[in-house]
């Protein structure tokens, strides 16, 4: 079975090919290198579905700026049909007066660094030798407080980010914190969006006949993809979901107090003189599961609830290793 390719990646291995290609590629070499394609590619068949899959990625493309062409070669014959494509490097050039702090690219290294652990890793450090260039060098000490925000992405992303590509039901066994057992959730997924580091899916829940949100990291089982298609959500309710969901952060405040200088006034990116700050927060357990990563530097002003859920959770750590 062919390995599934997300959407993101495969246009991302599609930007890379037309940038690479000198003189243009051919829709079928284009199906025969570029991964995300080659793995459905029949050179002596019916290619139908991956020819709407390109016209769509084309679309796609051009939403988000990436000025591809297409051209019929000059030394071509007259009745030639076959167009190339590719994107010009002078149409994919960075901006002029743009310059990256250290800290920047810092965080390109890291994302690099996730790259690399999938079949882009030659693109990426290619990409990443560049923006280097163009910035200053990122030193250890901007890596101090980084590092843990960033992760890889969660087993469920790849088979939900296809689902919502094809409009496809879902089940998968969801844990929440404080159950002893999951659940199983069936639903419509709608969109995956990360949202305070963290990636949720938002989506409508079938057995509670409203939407609902998701983390991933809650996702317990694999992902079942159905055989059962539905209609996309309608104009604006994915965009309802959002705002309610940026709102119930919004409304999640706590205060925190830090030692200065230390990797947790680094990891929240404080001012040169500030040790207590605010800060909103997605959810109870997951930032108190933050903030265990910095226990000897923190002090959790409020809310009780936050500073409660650290204690338990130590306490919970030294039972464990007792």
């Amino acid at each position: 079975m062919p390995e599934r390719i997300d959407l993101s990646e495969r246009l991302f291995n599609l930007t890379c090919a037309l940038l690479t290609a000198g003189n243009g590629l051919s829709k079928a070499e284009i199906f025969a290198t570029v991964q995300g394609y080659k793995e459905n590619y029949d050179p002596a068949g019916d290619n139908g579905a991956l020819n709407r899959m390109f016209e769509r990625d084309k679309v796609q493309l051009t939403e988000v700026g990436v000025a591809w062409r297409s051209f019929i070669p000059k030394e071509a014959m007259d009745d030639n049909q076959e167009f190339r494509y590719l994107i010009a490097n002078e149409d994919f050039v960075w901006p002029k007066g743009v310059s990256l702090t250290a800290k920047q690219v810092a965080l390109l290294n890291l994302a690099a660094q996730v790259w690399a652990k999938a079949s882009l890793s030659a693109d990426a450090n290619r990409a990443l030798h560049r923006i280097r260039a163009m910035g200053e060098s990122a030193d250890s000490s901007s890596w101090i407080g980084i590092a843990p925000r960033i992760r890889t992405h969660d087993p469920a992303f790849l088979p939900l980010s296809t689902a919502i590509e094809t409009n496809s039901r879902v089940s998968f066994d969801y844990l929440k914190p404080g159950d002893l057992e999951p659940t199983v959730r069936n639903l419509e997924p709608w969109s995956l969006q990360n949202i305070a580091g963290q990636w949720m899916l938002i989506a409508f829940d079938l057995d509670r006949d409203q939407p609902r949100n998701f983390l991933l990291r809650r996702i317990v089982s694999d992902v079942d993809i159905q055989d059962v298609s539905f209609d996309p959500p309608q104009n604006g309710e994915v965009a309802l979901a959002l705002e309610q969901l940026q709102q119930h952060k919004d409304s999640q405040l706590a205060k925190i107090r830090v030692k200065p200088n230390s990797a947790a006034w680094f990891h929240f990116d404080l001012g040169q003189s500030q040790t207590e700050f605010e800060t909103s927060f997605l959810d109870l357990s997951l930032f108190a599961e933050e903030l265990m990563e910095f226990v000897d530097e923190i002090e959790v002003v409020s809310p009780t609830e936050l500073a409660d859920l650290v204690r338990a959770n130590l306490l919970k750590v030294r039972v464990a290793h007792a």
